[in-house]
């Protein structure tokens, strides 16, 4: 975005420099509900870190669903995306920050009293119906257990994969990140039913990633930014989840 923007000024045709923050929700992470402005740690790490590095320009926050983010990252109508877990496929795609932003367990959310409830190994999930949100990563451990994992596409696919598992036609719903996990089934009311279980399994490194339209310089300097910062993370972030 940001190369097309200079290639514009270049060109005579004037334009204001704005690196755009691809945000979907990710609670407490990320907030995007609506038409509102978008909330959330992430939001306020990016403000703090980005909004006061005046060469960057503005900030611009473009809220779509996870996999719709990832395809705007890839086409060049966002920078950067915070929150994304790495594998072969995307790594060929972006690029990703030097180190991870956040580490999370995950967890899957799913009735009380359930044969997953509690789950204390991974082998309880052998041959479970998961929902899981479209375009996210299915980890190889949930393969091997012969998972039918179900996506979940567009818009509230995370309350909407929840309704699934309230109905029993899934037997949990894969949450990546734990604290997404937990923090939505503490604000909204009506999920008294549902428990959330942390994964027997090593934490996930969470990253941002950059589109490989973004110029090098601007990039480098993002990166840096994002290494030299990652203790505020955790501080923004402890209000959201106290």
């Amino acid at each position: 975005m940001r190369l097309l923007l200079a290639c514009l000024l270049l060109c005579g045709i004037p334009q204001a420099f704005a690196l755009v923050i691809g945000v979907y929700e990710l609670s407490p992470h990320m907030v995007a509900e609506g038409h509102k402005e978008p909330s959330g740690a992430v939001v306020d790490f990016a403000r703090e870190v980005f909004g006061k590095v005046s060469e960057l320009g503005p900030l611009e926050w473009r809220c779509a669903n996870f996999a719709r983010s990832l395809r705007e990252l890839e086409a060049g109508q966002i920078d950067v995306v915070f929150m994304v877990a790495k594998n072969e496929q995307r790594s060929k795609l972006f690029r990703y920050s030097s180190v991870p932003l956040f580490e999370t367990r995950s967890a899957v959310i799913t009735l009380k009293g359930s044969k997953l409830a509690p789950l204390t190994t991974l082998e309880q999930l052998r041959g479970a119906r998961l929902g899981h949100a479209n375009g996210s990563i299915i980890p190889d451990y949930l393969k091997a257990l012969d998972v039918d994992v179900q996506p979940i596409a567009g818009d509230d696919y995370f309350n909407r994969g929840l309704k699934m598992v309230e109905l029993k036609r899934f037997d949990a719903y894969f949450a990546p990140t734990l604290t997404n996990a937990q923090y939505t089934i503490k604000k909204y009311e009506g999920m008294e039913a549902l428990s959330v279980q942390p994964l027997p399994v090593e934490p996930l490194a969470l990253y941002a990633v950059f589109s490989k339209t973004l110029d090098e310089k601007t990039f480098a300097r993002l990166d840096s930014l994002i290494s030299a910062n990652l203790g505020r993370y955790k501080v923004l972030l402890a209000p959201y989840i106290r």
